[in-house]
């Protein structure tokens, strides 16, 4: 899948593109079928919920050949190399789960700052590619975003210690306690400064990028998103893939992250896949 040159331009416009219809029912239906594989409760790479239901399951390409094929389609890893300009890697793959009922929020962020400070990346130069297995809205926890707010940069933070510490020092305290939990449960520690999401919303508004199963969103490293709790009584899956640009590498950092949450990995994605079947 070739994006057009307007594709590519409302992207870096607006920091998305919505592209509905990527897999087809049968390629949906296996992915489906297979989910249950990647899930090991006593395996760090799965994380509850406080009410036990799975949040996210990291890293699922480890255990099962269809999500490690899904992470090489060409339909994905072609219009992400369009989009940053360069060959990928896969640096980190997650399945989202929002269980009926029980699924929690996803509180406003940016994904890059976590990579940079985390993982050593220098640059937000990753793209990520979300997937929806089921039809997707405000009800069940569809991705909300705000355009053009990848623009600015990593974003101040909102204060949730009610202190006047500074950012680094934050990033060093977290840093130095492998506190990875804090970027995966339903109160992730570097939210978006609350008075500068009320600004950017007031100007850019807040979109949900709902779709029918199947839908694929494309969304910027340091993209503002957010998604609420899932309202209805039937489970809501996302499959999140991110890659990032070859020439991206990254740096050493003090407490590296284990390799489900940071791909070590670096050669380029070559051997793509036409289908998952």
């Amino acid at each position: 899948m070739n994006l057009t040159e307007q594709q590519i331009a409302t992207y870096h416009t607006e920091g998305f593109l919505i592209i509905p219809q990527c897999l087809t029912h049968n390629e949906i239906e296996l992915l489906s079928k297979e989910l249950p594989m990647t899930i090991d409760r006593d395996s760090p790479r799965i994380v509850l919920e406080d009410n036990g239901a799975v949040r996210s399951v990291f890293a699922p390409h480890f255990v099962n050949e269809t999500y490690l094929k899904l992470s090489k389609l060409k339909r994905f890893v072609q219009p992400s190399e369009q989009l940053i300009g360069n060959s990928l890697y896969l640096h980190q793959y997650k399945i989202n789960t929002k269980k009926g009922l029980k699924g929690d929020w996803w509180e406003w962020h940016q994904d890059f700052p976590y990579w940079h400070y985390d993982d050593g990346i220098k640059e937000p130069d990753l793209v990520n590619v979300m997937i929806y297995l089921q039809d997707t809205d405000s009800s069940n926890g569809a991705l909300m975003l705000i355009p053009k707010s990848h623009q600015i940069g990593i974003a101040k933070f909102a204060d949730k210690t009610n202190a006047s510490t500074s950012r680094a020092a934050k990033y060093s305290d977290h840093l130095k306690k492998n506190d990875y939990a804090s970027s995966l449960n339903s109160d992730i520690k570097f939210t978006v400064d609350h008075d500068l999401l009320k600004s950017l919303a007031s100007q850019n508004g807040i979109f949900t990028a709902s779709g029918t199963r199947g839908t694929v969103v494309f969304f910027h490293s340091n993209l503002f998103h957010a998604s609420n709790v899932n309202l209805t009584p039937f489970d809501r899956d996302a499959v999140l893939i991110t890659y990032n640009s070859t020439a991206n590498l990254p740096e050493s950092v003090s407490y590296p992250r284990p390799d489900y949450l940071s791909g070590k990995d670096y050669c380029p994605i070559t051997d793509l896949q036409s289908s998952l079947l």
